[in-house]
């Protein structure tokens, strides 16, 4: 084992040597300092002359040029830069290339699951037309007109039972009333798993149906593929029953908005100007609900007890008083409306008056 002073004392000689006969300086190496040694293992000498390096700051290119020793630092720390500067380029580079990689799986991943979305259709299509050719088979073939002539009647052999119409009947009443409540429970689960997580493709969504579900729907006959996964629930996004399609992905339809309730007849010095005719046929035809409400008044309690707003109302166009009222409300009587005038100046309703509280000219009062 040698010693640290001994191999920095070796480098620091040969660094100061001078220049051989053929112009090179010698370099400070782990063989140069062995040979100057002359003892020691390498793998010591090295670690000492690693550490000898880093403090003096050897770099024996730069040396070889016997530059200033200014000159020689502005050198070394542009070189450090430099070496940085491609070092940080090259992590850019990757980064990107990681990047445009993860793009272009994505990419690939939305054509396959366009394709798988085709696939599936066409799995409909086929099992659909698959099923209109077992019906067309066991059908009764269709009465030809053309004469044919007599031919022995060919003894009889009844039919098996799933070629048998009537069995065909009756087996699909039973799959159709099976798959009723199995389509309702699938309904339920799509509903929670899109409620959860959001639109889906119809394969993710398949895949994340309980096996249960999906074991009641092949024993009920109708197998749970993705196929018929789709197909259901494009009818009733055609249909607008509760889901919508989405680019390809499936998601729960937004419940429908309320209409608004109707805007309520403004009355008071907020309201907006009403023409004095609108005005006073609104405003007979809440006394007369409130005649039918309370029964006979006079025009003094007719004035009290009107709703808040409807006398200030007649600032307007002319104050009314009990005096005007009466004369109001006999122009009406005269007019047929369903008033009346009693003994005493009390005036009564005598039936209904459809449009009241309503801004209709044709069905106001």
């Amino acid at each position: 084992m040698v010693a640290r002073k001994d191999v920095w004392a070796a480098a620091d000689g040969i660094r100061a040597k001078a220049r051989d006969a053929d112009g090179a300086k010698p370099r400070v190496s782990v063989r140069t300092v062995r040979k100057a040694l002359g003892k020691g293992s390498f793998g010591d000498i090295a670690r000492e002359l690693a550490e000898w390096k880093a403090r003096v700051g050897y770099r024996p290119l730069i040396e070889q040029a016997e530059l200033p020793e200014a000159l020689q630092g502005q050198l070394a720390a542009f070189g450090t830069a430099l070496l940085e500067h491609v070092r940080v380029e090259q992590t850019r580079h990757r980064i990107a290339e990681a990047e445009g990689e993860a793009a272009r799986e994505a990419g690939r991943g939305e054509v396959l699951e366009e394709a798988l979305a085709q696939v599936d259709l066409l799995e409909a299509r086929v099992a659909m037309l698959e099923a209109e050719l077992a019906r067309l088979r066991v059908a009764p073939p269709a009465a030809t007109s053309l004469a044919q002539a007599p031919e022995t009647e060919p003894a009889k052999v009844p039919a098996p039972m799933h070629l048998n119409p009537a069995y065909g009947k009756v087996r699909d009443r039973h799959t159709a009333e099976a798959a009723d409540p199995v389509w309702a429970d699938v309904r339920v689960a799509v509903t929670r798993v899109l409620e959860q997580r959001g639109p889906m493709w119809v394969h993710a969504l398949h895949l994340s149906l309980p096996d249960q579900l999906k074991d009641r729907a092949e024993r009920a006959g109708l197998p749970l593929t993705p196929a018929w996964l789709r197909l259901h629930l494009i009818r009733l996004a055609d249909a607008g029953d509760g889901f919508a399609e989405v680019e390809g992905r499936f998601a729960v339809a937004a419940p429908a908005e309320a209409a608004p309730d109707p805007t309520p007849v403004a009355i008071g010095a907020d309201a907006p100007p009403l023409s004095a005719e609108r005005f006073w046929k609104l405003f007979v035809a809440e006394v007369h609900d409130l005649l039918l409400e309370r029964g006979p008044l006079t025009a003094e309690e007719i004035l009290a007890g009107l709703p808040e707003g409807w006398v200030a109302g007649t600032q307007r166009y002319e104050p009314i008083k009990p005096g005007r009222l009466r004369q109001k409300l006999r122009e009406r009587i005269r007019n047929k409306r369903p008033l009346e005038e009693r003994p005493g100046k009390v005036f009564a309703a005598t039936g209904r008056w459809p449009g009241s509280r309503t801004l209709d000219e044709d069905e106001a009062a």
